[in-house]
């Protein structure tokens, strides 16, 4: 079959379009309902897990797999509305701590119903039970190899 993807490329190009789709659908919603971005959100979850509600802002970076200017814009945002706040460690000027704010705790607490229905609505209702376990199974064994680098 000449000229046509092999089929591994094509599951990528879905994939990828599909977490595309459903991101956009998330931010819409989110938007929406609770007044956050997807990025605000998933910044605020990282750091309402973190021991203590508190997160070095490159730790927040690695765990979203996104660039540091990318953390800083939102926790910019995420700041002028008071849901965080950002200090200086004091052993090193260089490290930034996010902490949640009692508002922030609210903030993110609202929200959760939306992104869970959201979450729902725009990926999980689209396949079934046994199928959704088995994209679990896939990604978890893709997640689980080394990254393979050249």
């Amino acid at each position: 079959m000449t000229g046509e993807r092999p089929e591994g490329l094509q599951a990528w190009t879905a994939l990828c379009e599909v977490v595309d789709q459903v991101r956009v659908a998330l931010n819409q919603d989110l938007q929406r309902c609770a007044g956050l971005t997807l990025a605000d959100n998933l910044v605020l979850c990282q750091v309402a897990m973190a021991p203590g509600k508190r997160l070095r802002m490159v730790d927040i970076a690695g765990l979203l797999t996104i660039g540091k200017s990318a953390v800083t814009k939102t926790a910019d945002r995420l700041q002028d509305r008071g849901l965080i706040t950002r200090e200086r460690d004091p052993s090193d000027r260089r490290t930034v701590y996010a902490t949640l704010t009692t508002e922030g705790e609210k903030t993110f607490a609202a929200a959760k119903p939306t992104f869970a229905d959201a979450v729902q609505r725009h990926f999980a209702s689209q396949i079934n039970e046994a199928e959704i376990r088995q994209l679990l199974h896939l990604s978890e064994r893709i997640l689980q190899q080394p990254p393979n680098r050249h």
